[in-house]
């Protein structure tokens, strides 16, 4: 009989050792879940953050190739209207309609209506 109860007593030992084991594995996954939920959140935000550096690259070059445009169209007697004009539409035409640089609409026509003392309509302009 005191075998029997050796063997009980060991095999409740053992049973209480696997459930407190079970417990501690099913935390850790808990644990391991709420980590990747927080990785594949901080993945889609650097990917947003990413993305919006690159608009904000493209919005500064196009800022940029409107002052080139300017400078270039100032001749001795102050700044040529039709050439800085031609000069914009030309950097319209060749600026691309999808992807990243196509950001660069908007503040090609916002930047250039400023240069030519017009009222920005853009809500790009007002950043």
């Amino acid at each position: 009989m005191r075998d029997a109860s050796a063997q009980e007593l060991l095999l409740l030992s053992a049973l209480q050792e696997c459930r407190i084991q079970l417990d501690a594995a099913r935390k850790d996954e808990a644990d391991r879940a709420t980590v990747r939920a927080d990785l594949e959140a901080a993945l889609g935000r650097e990917a947003a953050l990413s993305a919006a550096l690159v608009e904000e690259r493209e919005r500064t070059e196009a800022v940029r190739l409107v002052l080139q445009a300017l400078v270039m169209s100032i001749g001795r007697f102050g700044l040529r209207r039709r050439l800085f004009l031609s000069r914009i539409a030309r950097l319209g035409r060749e600026t691309p309609d999808s992807g990243p640089q196509s950001a660069r609409h908007p503040v090609l026509l916002a930047e250039a209506r400023r240069v030519l003392g017009a009222e920005p309509t853009t809500p790009t302009a007002e950043r």
